[in-house]
């Protein structure tokens, strides 16, 4: 529609997101309102001091990848990206065990079967 733009809307609505730095998962994160989440952690990173009482961590990333979701949907797709990708910064959801990694996505009414490949090594997310 509008020429040379790019549509973002998908950061306003619930989903799951991953920052990229030179093309690898550092942070897989949810929130409901995930622009103002991704800014956080980009201005976090940005401080001289770290603020460590704050819940979320600054991340230095320079892609952002978002998968929308039902809000009841967050947990455990946030939960299988972790398993799947076991990004840098994702100190606290890392397990030993992986979580179950076929489950069901609700996308804009439309209800998609959603299964991830089991992996040893770390996978790397590529521009297409």
């Amino acid at each position: 529609m509008l020429e040379g733009f790019v549509n973002v809307s998908t950061l306003l609505k619930p989903g799951v997101y991953a920052l990229l730095r030179e093309g690898v998962v550092v942070y897989i994160g949810q929130s409901t309102k995930p622009l103002h989440r991704i800014y956080a952690h980009r201005s976090l990173a940005n401080r001289k001091k770290p603020v460590d009482w704050l819940p979320i961590k600054g991340v230095v990333f320079d892609e952002i990848h978002v998968l929308p979701c039902r809000v009841e949907d967050l947990d455990v797709i946030e939960r299988a990206m972790i398993d799947l990708y076991k990004p840098k910064y994702n100190i606290k959801l890392k397990t030993p065990h992986p979580i179950a990694t076929e489950f069901n996505i609700t996308i804009d009414g439309f209800t998609v079967p959603f299964n991830l490949p089991m992996r040893k090594e770390r996978p790397v997310l590529r521009r297409f």
